[in-house]
């Protein structure tokens, strides 16, 4: 039985010359794995539409768990993300990162548009990377079931302050009231604290933040999915973002990427 879906290619492992094994991520079916017999030759008529970070429409059958495709069409080649090493750097993390939260056999409408979104403001090259990058990674641990707690104090449920201490293993943060009335914690960071963020006594990963910063944690965990990326930071506001949002979701997925390693080493 033949099936059309739409789906944006996150991986490819090549097989003998000519062909490949695609992971693609679709709403419909998750993480799913796409045989595409003679993808790699250039006059194929899959060619275009089997290309890395594609999105396309394709038809394809399935035999045990893997899907073979049948005839696909290139909807988006989003290929100016491939314009700066920066770019494609970040857009490979984004799929090492989707390919891993996406379950085989489940829906996942909002990862999905979160991928396509993320691929077209790289490609667009409208806002920072590392805006673009922060973002993601918030919005991909809320996606993940890892949705930090960005509403109110942890303590005294006031959400108006102007530094905060995030929890980044908690998910949760504190005005600075609060943060300082645990003994234990007050104690920490007389003797730890550090400019920006620091490992405390206590074993939690504490980042201080600027109400700007907090501002923009909220917007990309709760905005609209087609608003996601429409605010702007600058300088060490956006450095402080950046680096809190990747924090945050490497400290809940619990690993690394090489792909990561390799961003960092090319924007530096």
């Amino acid at each position: 039985m033949l099936e059309t879906i739409r789906g944006v290619i996150l991986r490819e492992t090549a097989i003998g010359d000519y062909d490949k094994i695609m992971t693609v991520l679709t709403a419909e079916h998750g993480r799913i794995s796409v045989y595409a017999k003679g993808a790699k030759r250039l006059k194929s008529p899959i060619f275009t539409a089997t290309q890395l970070f594609s999105y396309s429409e394709m038809t394809i059958a399935k035999s045990n768990e893997t899907y073979y495709l049948r005839v696909g069409e290139l909807i988006e080649s989003f290929y100016r993300l491939r314009e700066t090493l920066e770019g494609a750097a970040l857009a490979s993390y984004v799929a090492d990162v989707a390919a891993d939260i996406a379950v085989e056999g489940q829906p996942c409408t909002d990862l999905c548009r979160l991928v396509l979104n993320t691929f077209h403001a790289i490609a667009m090259q409208k806002k920072p990377v590392a805006l673009i990058k922060g973002v993601f990674e918030l919005r991909i641990s809320a996606i993940a079931g890892f949705v930090p707690n960005l509403v109110a104090c942890g303590g005294c449920g006031s959400s108006d302050s102007d530094v905060l201490y995030f929890d980044v293993s908690g998910g949760i943060f504190y005005c600075e009231e609060c943060y300082r009335q645990s003994a234990a914690l007050a104690e920490a960071l007389a003797s730890r604290r550090c400019e920006n963020e620091g490992i405390y006594p206590t074993g939690q990963l504490i980042s201080i933040l600027s109400s700007s910063v907090f501002a923009a944690m909220r917007y990309a965990v709760y905005s609209r999915a087609e608003r996601i990326f429409s605010f702007e930071l600058k300088d060490e506001a956006l450095a402080d973002f950046a680096r809190v949002a990747e924090h945050y979701l490497v400290c809940h997925l619990e690993r690394s990427y090489a792909t990561l390693e390799f961003y960092h080493a090319v924007a530096s």
